[in-house]
């Protein structure tokens, strides 16, 4: 603004009649530019106020090392994001994951689904990215974008779309494998994908909570299974209860979310006129600490099962040492079985969580100590990993920020 201003500091002349009217000008126009700036900052809905960063970097780093940051910190309007990304510098980051909500509950307006914002007008992930896409030096930095399968509202409203256990009772959080392989659920949340795909463009989209519990044993998921498997009934133990444990019902369960999957890959290969293609799928996988390399199928996260099913598809697995505790140097001993077993380790990632079991005196989580972080954090990415998460950002302190510079190479770690 300082250059458009006239040059008083020529000769001490006073500007003649033309000068005046070009000054004069000149300073209607910028008085224009300042009231629509203005404008712009007023109404957060204006499409000016929704410019969306690139998200995915090209190429994308060889080595990502991410931190997930919660819809909680996404939708707090407090937030300081220079802050985030300045912390994020400082641990070397190169990557971080935005968690973008559920079906039911959006960090963003979704035109099809108007009720689900979490607060409408204002697109949370739009001013993240802004933020954070870019580090303080200028590199870019890779944004994936969380998506979560729990629907806890929808099926309050309408329990029918629940799973239902062995036992018959209704699931709180997750839909039945019914809904997720042919109903309104499993339509919505490919919908869902597609949509933040095509409005984002992101570097890839994370799928979370996308498990099987107890909950898949209602008369809809019977049904399922007999047309998907071609069985006349569960199988069943001596005295006729349902099998649960059955590897057959854990293969099922891996094929039913390997088919919602392959829906949203191929949604997603269709936005922005199969620009999609490039952005990444991933899924939140469970970790069966006794079996490493086989993953957990009764959840329906059979490692080999699912890579071979859906194209491109990277797993991450959830390394929680602190849920339950267990001993960091486990997460070393996982990535060596799973390199054992003959993955292909590029499409794996392993996500280090710091929470714990338990609250604080305070009722604040309780999270693992700097020292098993560390050991965690470095095991995470041995046997060919090159790809680490942390998660969640909220529960990340001073501590843990300096052992993720040590161990990732950042400015505090060289300190």
């Amino acid at each position: 603004m300082e250059q458009a201003q006239p040059d008083w500091h020529g000769f001490g002349e006073r500007p003649g009649r033309p000068y005046r009217i070009f000054v004069l000008s000149v300073l209607a126009v910028l008085t224009v530019v300042a009231v629509v700036v203005a404008v712009l900052r007023l109404t957060p809905d204006d499409d000016a106020a929704v410019v969306i960063p690139p998200l995915r970097p090209d190429p994308l780093p060889s080595e990502i090392r991410s931190v997930s940051i919660d819809f909680g910190v996404v939708t707090d309007p407090d937030t300081d994001w220079a802050e985030v990304s300045e912390q994020l510098a400082d641990a070397n980051a190169d990557a971080l994951n935005l968690n973008a909500g559920r079906v039911e509950f959006t960090a963003f307006d979704w035109d099809a689904h108007p009720d689900a914002a979490a607060e409408a007008g204002t697109d949370h992930l739009a001013v993240a990215a802004r933020g954070l896409y870019e580090s303080p030096d200028g590199r870019q930095r890779a944004v994936n974008l969380i998506a979560d399968a729990f629907i806890p509202n929808w099926i309050a409203s309408d329990p029918s779309v629940a799973g239902v256990s062995a036992e018959g009772k209704r699931s709180a959080y997750s839909a039945s494998a019914s809904q997720l392989a042919e109903g309104e659920v499993g339509d919505r949340l490919v919908d869902y994908v597609a949509e933040l795909g095509d409005r984002y463009d992101p570097a890839a989209i994370e799928i979370t909570e996308l498990y099987f519990s107890a909950y898949t044993f209602g008369d809809d998921d019977l049904a399922l299974y007999k047309k998907m498997t071609g069985e006349a009934d569960w199988p069943r133990t001596g005295d006729g209860a349902i099998d649960t444990a059955s590897p057959l019902i854990g293969r099922w369960r891996t094929a039913v979310i390997a088919g919602v999957l392959n829906r949203m890959r191929d949604a997603l290969d269709d936005v922005r006129d199969g620009e999609g293609r490039k952005i990444g799928l991933v899924l939140d996988v469970r970790v069966d600490w006794d079996a490493p390399a086989t993953g957990s199928p009764y959840n329906g996260h059979g490692y080999a099962q699912l890579l071979s099913s859906v194209r491109d598809l990277r797993l991450q697995l959830w390394a929680y040492v602190g849920l339950p505790a267990r001993a960091p140097s486990s997460v070393q001993a996982l990535t060596a079985a799973l390199r054992g077993a003959g993955y292909d380790m590029t499409r794996l990632i392993v996500s280090v969580g710091v929470w714990a079991e338990g609250r604080n005196a305070d009722g604040t989580r309780r999270t693992i100590a700097p020292e098993t972080f560390e050991v965690a954090l470095r095991g995470a990415g041995t046997n060919g990993i090159a790809a680490v998460n942390v998660t969640p950002y909220s529960l990340l302190d001073a501590a843990d920020w300096t052992v993720l510079a040590s161990v990732w190479g950042g400015q505090e770690g060289r300190r």
